[in-house]
């Protein structure tokens, strides 16, 4: 009985010592996101020399580096790809910044369909698109172009890339589609893009994440795999969704993937920033991030990842602007 009693004594000490080490998290620095006009927290321990962002935002769905994302003869994403083209592209008229893909949709489609008929080798006269960052490339004529999809399951869709990979050496795939972080899979937070608070705060690809829906009451960990647009703090992928919605079946189609989106609740994530190499496992998956979180977690004062979730919730009133 007196050897029970002492464990039980020096497992709630341990546990009162962990609770006390992220009390020791304070808030540095508080900035509004102009653009969502969203409070982004940055807590601080000095003693460890540790930061967390933390902010609430919508998430929408993201599903770059999958490879039914874009087809090149549904450029409109109405029955093969899962989104329309414009999600990848840029079209702009020459003399202006003004994307056409948000100023004149059907515009930025035809020149799309017009440099695809031209098998890609020349852009219409007075325009200029961009794909690079987003579509994986093959070269053709000593030009680079979108790399389509020859083969398999998914023959004409473009090989769309995500910025974080899986640091593959061999069996890469057509287009590289398996050195790309699988957004079925793997929990991947997309980062808003341009200038902005979250990145000033120190946000980078590959940093470790944890997201919380107080709807549904879920969480999960994730990884930022990639830069998206500034209107989001963020976009989740399918598989981080998904947890966070407790759905279970991936989508099949547009109807089911725009399902996914997280539009009517403000969900908690908290960034870490500087994670990007701690305990660094690849090809990326759900266990190895969890793992990584978990590990880094403890490390930081947190005995459970539940402790970390009420750690996150704590915050949550000095984030309303």
């Amino acid at each position: 009985m007196k050897t029970k009693y002492f464990l039980l004594t020096i497992a709630a000490f341990f546990s009162c010592v962990s609770l006390a080490n992220a009390q020791n998290y304070t808030v540095s620095q508080t900035e509004t996101s102009r653009l969502q006009n969203k409070k982004v927290l940055l807590l601080q321990d000095d003693a460890k020399q540790k930061n967390i962002i933390v902010f609430q935002t919508k998430l929408r769905v993201n599903t770059e580096g999958l490879p039914f994302s874009y087809h090149s003869q549904d450029p409109r994403g109405r029955d093969k790809a899962l989104k329309n083209i414009c999600s990848a592209i840029t079209v702009t008229k020459e003399g202006s910044d003004k994307n056409l893909c948000f100023t004149n949709f059907p515009e930025a489609i035809r020149t799309f369909e017009q440099f695809r008929d031209a098998n890609y080798q020349t852009v219409p006269p007075k325009r200029r698109l961009t794909w690079t960052n987003e579509l994986a490339l093959r070269k053709e004529n000593g030009k680079d172009v979108p790399c389509v999809l020859q083969s398999g399951a998914f023959k004409g869709y473009f090989g769309s890339l995500t910025t974080l990979k899986n640091g593959l050496t061999k069996d890469k795939g057509e287009c590289d589609i398996n050195n790309q972080v699988n957004p079925l899979t793997v929990p991947t937070l997309v980062l808003v893009g341009g200038e902005n608070v979250v990145k000033k705060f120190g946000a980078k690809v590959g940093d470790l994440v944890v997201a919380y829906n107080p709807t549904t009451k879920l969480s999960s960990t994730a990884i930022i795999g990639d830069t998206g647009t500034r209107e989001d703090l963020g976009e989740g992928s399918v598989a981080l969704n998904m947890k966070l919605l407790g759905v279970t079946a991936p989508p099949t189609n547009k109807v089911e993937l725009n399902k996914l989106s997280i539009e009517n609740t403000q969900v908690l994530v908290a960034i870490i920033p500087a994670s990007g190499s701690f305990k660094e496992s690849k090809p990326y998956t759900m266990e190895s991030i969890m793992q990584r979180v978990e590990a880094w977690q403890k490390e930081s004062g947190f005995a459970t990842p539940e402790k970390f979730i009420e750690f996150m919730k704590s915050f949550q009133a000095q984030m309303t602007p």
